[in-house]
């Protein structure tokens, strides 16, 4: 299989955020999309440099060997496909996800499979639950009225960014927490630090929080120290600190980790694959998040969630306000309930758009 056109469309959304759509077209008129949306201030790449690397692909994109008849497909053919570009994508993530993306939609096209066959082999399980998402920091009833809907929804686990600092911020969402638990014993509680605490404070912040039972803890500390901080009394996952490189070497190894938060658009779709793997064969959760980006990558990111060894823990990958501000297409992985399950269409699922 070979990409014989490829073409870019920019969409710029809120702020100072742009998006990018991808559309590779193959040498029997298939069209595979990927997306690029880096999020400024988080992601190490920025829109303009995604678009330069994009722009060189007519000409660099090796061919993509189609596996024998029989045989299951693997993402070796398209890492032999970007090999020319390895040097080009090394710190472009974003750029890697989505020439990834499009290729897999591609292959699955071509083959009649999803891009979840394509990544995983043999399905495993049929689906995935999704997590909500609050945050501290509005205010208490307002994130109980949400954490009710969540629940209404069939949302079993819950997500929330603790997002005061100080000590007296830390104290304030303590007693937030405690409210959520109160009002809702049975949901699966999960906390998102965002690696404000340093490694002095996080132990004894850890412990506050374990009469709680949360599962886990995302990034407390900063993504290079994560590794030092050890079996806590809660248990804590790895997000940000896989993106740093060496890390999640150091992670699989590491007492006390319980999950790594696989963002395709900060790791590359393969990459993020691949890890979850690892980590699953070392008894790790693997949860799959979005970067609040757009419909194609939450697509792909889906498809992600449904093509590891064993099935992830509840996933990031709900319908989020950021979706808003693209044209209005449907994710055919989003199902009621919250979960995510396979499309019923080849690769993607998603039809050509060039927006």
């Amino acid at each position: 299989m070979r990409v014989v056109d490829a073409r870019l469309a920019s969409r710029v959304l809120d702020g100072a955020r742009r998006g990018l759509v991808l559309s590779l077209t193959d040498d029997e008129g298939r069209v595979g999309l990927g997306e690029a949306t880096p999020l400024p201030g988080f992601s190490p790449d920025t829109a303009d440099e995604d678009q330069r690397a994009l722009a060189e692909l007519p000409g660099a994109l090796g061919a993509v060997d189609l596996p024998a008849e029989g045989a299951a497909p693997t993402a070796t053919a398209i890492l032999r496909a970007l090999a020319p570009l390895s040097s080009r994508l090394r710190d472009l993530p974003a750029a890697r996800f989505a020439l990834e993306t499009a290729l897999l939609d591609l292959l699955g096209q071509r083959l009649g499979l999803s891009m979840s066959a394509c990544l995983g082999g043999h399905v495993r399980y049929a689906e995935v639950q999704v997590n909500g998402l609050l945050t501290t920091s509005v205010p208490l009833p307002e994130m109980l009225a949400r954490a009710s809907a969540l629940a209404a929804r069939g949302v079993r686990a819950i997500k929330v960014k603790l997002r005061s600092r100080g000590e007296d911020g830390f104290a304030r969402d303590l007693e937030a927490l405690r409210a959520l638990r109160r009002e809702h014993p049975g949901v699966e509680l999960r906390l998102d630090a965002n690696a404000a605490w340093s490694l002095d404070e996080a132990p004894r912040r850890l412990a506050l929080l374990a009469p709680l039972g949360p599962r886990f803890v995302e990034q407390p500390v900063a993504p290079a120290l994560l590794h030092h901080l050890g079996a806590r009394d809660v248990p804590w996952a790895a997000d940000e600190s896989l993106a740093v490189e060496g890390m999640p070497e150091r992670l699989l190894e590491a007492e006390g980790c319980a999950a790594f938060i696989l963002k395709p658009a900060m790791l590359g779709l393969l990459r993020a694959h691949a890890l979850g793997g690892r980590a699953q064969a070392r008894g790790i959760d693997a949860v799959v998040t979005h970067l609040f980006d757009g419909p194609i990558a939450l697509a792909a990111s889906c498809e992600l969630a449904l093509a590891l060894p064993r099935a992830p823990l509840a996933c990031g990958l709900d319908a989020h306000a950021g979706l808003e501000a693209w044209p209005a297409i449907r994710i055919p992985q989003l199902r009621e309930g919250g979960l995510v399950a396979a499309s019923d269409r080849p690769g993607l699922g998603i039809r050509p758009w060039t927006g």
